[in-house]
């Protein structure tokens, strides 16, 4: 890796860091996409990936934690079942074709992409609330740490943190303010990445060079995610990320078929 490239993963770490951190959706829906298309082996980019996304998620749950913006029980919660779906997640790469885990991708990217498109949530606009534990009164403790099971494995599969499960899950099923979902969700994709990272190592999946290149800038993003968070508009900038998440789902689906 020259300076060159090195300088590339570092650009498009703090892109990744600052919009995955400002949405709580994690910077693997950026940079997998773009590994693949350097022609990357599927494994090895959800690995590269997960890496990066426990060192983005972990930076900016620091900010978000002296924000006091973390619902810290129920991160736990959702936290709870994650270890056993990632690490199953960082097993399951092993094995899946590259034509395959870019066709399951895309249609991911595309399922997001709609959603956030047709749902972007609610204006988060303004100064935002402080928490300490059990944030909403909906919150169910057993569909929680369910949902943890299933995000885990996905985040692992795919590298991509698991905020796009966690962050609608909260916002829509237990009725959690946006900015809390939003600033939850790094924290709860910090704990479960440990788990997805530590089985892509043990696979030897991680390219540790980009993976520590791209950490930097995606380390200085979440801090600048963290502290814009409170000012910004939520749906607009939904709506804006789910144009290049479904122009994404169908470059690959493209690359996956010709």
């Amino acid at each position: 890796m020259n300076a060159l490239e090195a300088a590339g993963f570092i650009a498009l770490g703090l892109v990744a860091g600052t919009y995955g951190t400002l949405v709580g959706v994690g910077g693997g829906l950026l940079i997998v996409p773009i590994l693949l298309l350097n022609h990357v082996a599927p494994k090895d980019a959800a690995g590269t990936s997960m890496a990066v996304v426990l060192a983005n998620a972990a930076s900016g749950s620091v900010s978000y934690l002296r924000q006091r913006r973390i619902d810290v029980r129920s991160a736990f919660v959702f936290a709870l079942a994650g270890p056993p779906g990632a690490l199953l997640g960082g097993l399951v790469d092993q094995y899946v074709p590259r034509t395959l885990f870019s066709l399951l991708f895309s249609a991911l990217l595309f399922f997001v992409g709609v959603r956030f498109f047709l749902r972007p949530g609610e204006d988060a606009h303004g100064p935002a609330a402080v928490v300490s534990s059990g944030n909403s009164a909906g919150f169910r403790p057993v569909p929680a740490a369910a949902i943890g099971l299933v995000a885990g494995f996905l985040a692992s599969m795919f590298g991509i943190g698991g905020g796009i499960i966690f962050v609608p899950s909260m916002a829509y099923l237990f009725s959690f303010p946006a900015h809390i979902a939003t600033a939850t969700s790094p924290f709860i994709i910090a704990l479960t990445a440990i788990f997805g990272t530590a089985s892509h190592a043990y696979y030897h999946d991680i390219l540790w060079g980009p993976a520590v290149a791209i950490a930097i800038g995606a380390v200085a993003g979440a801090q600048i995610g963290a502290r814009i968070a409170p000012r910004v508009r939520v749906p607009q900038l939904m709506r804006l990320f789910s144009v290049a998440v479904l122009l994404a789902s169908l470059w690959l689906l493209y690359k996956a078929l010709s």
